[in-house]
């Protein structure tokens, strides 16, 4: 029974982050466009008006002037959007991966046990809901320990009044030392000492 692949349904999940994304996108096809353009201009534009008013118009001469301005004016575009949008991703990479990275150090910290752990991004940081949602549920499983380890200490005071009868049988004082054994594994892990 395989389960048929999961669709996306929504394309725009995080509006503000994706539009701010594909705006920086469409920036940088600009950039590159205005500058072959500025480009090829300043390159031709003397040239081509001179040749225009002269009897003589060498089109040939043109042509290749032409071709070779658009070559060099599409190379330096693509070098200038080139290092521009390296330089863009390399910062916007910054406010996903170095939260990324936070989060799989207090993944690892919390599954060791630590649920003491703070999450704390910086203010332009992405993944800020993530972050709140991570601290709820670090603040959950902390109340759900400090309850454990209360109900814990209540069994641990009960098995220790029955142990304290003066009518237990062998068997029943065997299985309450093994209760109370058991008790205090859990008691252990609870605090990291497995």
């Amino acid at each position: 029974m395989n389960k048929p692949p999961v669709k996306r349904r929504r394309i725009f999940i995080k509006k503000a982050f994706q539009g701010r994304f594909m705006a920086g996108a469409l920036g940088l096809i600009l950039l590159s466009s205005l500058s072959s353009a500025l480009l090829i201009y300043w390159i031709t534009g003397g040239d081509l008006l001179a040749q225009t008013q002269s009897a003589h118009a060498g089109l040939l001469n043109a042509w290749h002037r032409l071709g070779l301005s658009i070559l060099m004016g599409n190379a330096v575009a693509v070098l200038v959007a080139g290092a521009a949008g390296v330089t863009s991703a390399l910062y916007a990479s910054h406010r996903i991966a170095g939260p990324l990275f936070r989060f799989e150090t207090l993944c690892r910290e919390v599954g060791d046990g630590n649920l003491d752990v703070m999450t704390q991004l910086r203010e332009k940081d992405q993944l800020q809901d993530l972050a709140k949602a991570f601290t709820g549920m670090v603040g959950k499983l902390r109340q759900r320990r400090v309850l454990q380890l209360e109900l814990m200490q209540e069994l641990d005071n009960r098995l220790s009044e029955l142990a304290a009868a003066d009518n237990l049988t062998a068997a029943q004082c065997h299985c309450l030392t093994e209760l109370h054994g058991s008790l205090n594994y859990l008691r252990g892990t609870f605090n990291g000492n497995e």
